[in-house]
């Protein structure tokens, strides 16, 4: 009992979550993008402050940025792969990363990733993909 406490203790947090939905989306696009990554930031701009950044990082720039992305946080599945700007992390501490696909009788009209924060540290737009840090 106490070594489990104390593993769970030890163990640093996750900073973001990424859905089954997502992954399967993630995977779905790198596959047919020939094996390239995906890279999670936050950029200053929109309506709350600063902006969500998800974006594919290209074989090559991956190639040329290995020394530097082995410091940044990985999130894996299979094949699949997520840097998290270091520099952002703390601004995108407790998102979650979704993918949700067209439902008109649920009224979503488009596929798309989401951002889902955590509401306790930070506020956001409700266009979504723009947020706010609260201060503590």
């Amino acid at each position: 009992m106490i070594r489990r406490l104390f593993s769970s203790l030890t163990k640093p947090p996750i900073p973001v979550q990424v859905t089954n939905s997502a992954w399967l989306k993630i995977d779905d696009i790198l596959e047919k993008r020939e094996k390239h990554i995906f890279f999670f930031s936050a950029s200053s701009g929109g309506c709350n402050g600063f902006n969500y950044d998800f974006s594919l990082m290209k074989m090559e720039e991956y190639l040329d940025e290995i020394e530097k992305l082995k410091h940044y946080t990985l999130l894996e599945n299979g094949e699949s792969k997520i840097f998290i700007d270091p520099i952002a992390e703390m601004l995108l501490f407790g998102t979650t990363i979704d993918y949700i696909e067209e439902d008109w009788n649920k009224g979503i009209f488009e596929n798309k990733f989401i951002f889902i924060p955590d509401k306790n540290l930070v506020t956001a737009c409700g266009c979504g993909v723009s947020f706010t840090p609260k201060s503590h």
